[in-house]
């Protein structure tokens, strides 16, 4: 998509947090928009809206997606999402049609109160996708989990437990399902070494509270003061 001069001005309230799934960045977020008053938008939360309202020509691998989907019944579904493709076909895909709805995600956020400042967080929001809508590096930041971390908090979230009522061999899936977050973690610090962006590693050492601090200082030009909050 083509980023305007009056887009980026337009989105000058907006805060980014970017990053794979379980890294922390939702409920970072969530925590900040309570504290500030923020509003919060979180792309997860809209994908099937997104699949409703994407058009083949301008978002074709969402489009795709949904017409997959509605081929298939709920076992065909999770066996080719989880099962049937490898980790890298996954992560392509994932990546993919994350990229490709972001002038959705454009939308949503135009149609939000511009008098308050909106905090967006998403497996998405890859840095090569935000830089061009920002103007000042302290609006956005990224996160990855370590290894161990994902690992050990897909198991704590149970993550995939629907599947495992209706697979066969849900082990596979859930294998299929933390490779693929790990090489699209791998991606996200390919991408913020490369363009020299914050990133912070969450791996269990520090907790939500001192994560937490290090985004509000990153943030810290775009956050309303707390004595304003509470009157």
């Amino acid at each position: 998509m083509v980023i305007s001069e009056e887009l980026v001005t337009a989105f000058s309230h907006v805060l980014w947090i970017g990053g794979p799934p379980d890294c922390g960045k939702t409920t970072v977020a969530d925590i900040l928009a309570e504290k500030y008053g923020l509003q919060s938008y979180h792309l997860d939360q809209h994908e099937m809206d997104h699949v409703h309202r994407s058009d083949p020509n301008l978002h074709p691998e969402t489009f795709e997606l949904g017409k997959k989907l509605k081929e298939l019944d709920e076992l065909a579904q999770l066996e080719w999402l989880w099962v049937k493709r490898t980790p890298i076909e996954m992560a392509e895909s994932a990546m993919a049609s994350w990229s490709d709805r972001f002038p959705l995600v454009v939308e949503d956020l135009l149609t939000m109160p511009k008098n308050c400042p909106i905090i967006a967080e998403g497996p998405g929001f890859f840095p090569e996708v935000i830089l061009p809508l920002i103007s000042n590096p302290h609006q956005a930041i990224w996160m990855v989990p370590s290894e161990a971390f994902k690992r050990s908090s897909h198991r704590r979230r149970g993550k995939g437990e629907r599947r495992a009522q209706v697979l066969g061999d849900p082990e596979i899936a859930q294998r299929n399902h933390i490779e693929r977050d790990l090489l699209i973690a791998e991606r996200y610090r390919r991408s913020t070494c490369e363009l020299e962006l914050p990133l912070i590693v969450v791996d269990g050492s520090q907790s939500v509270n001192e994560v937490l601090a290090k985004v509000e200082a990153h943030f810290s030009t775009y956050l309303p003061p707390l004595d304003n909050i509470s009157k």
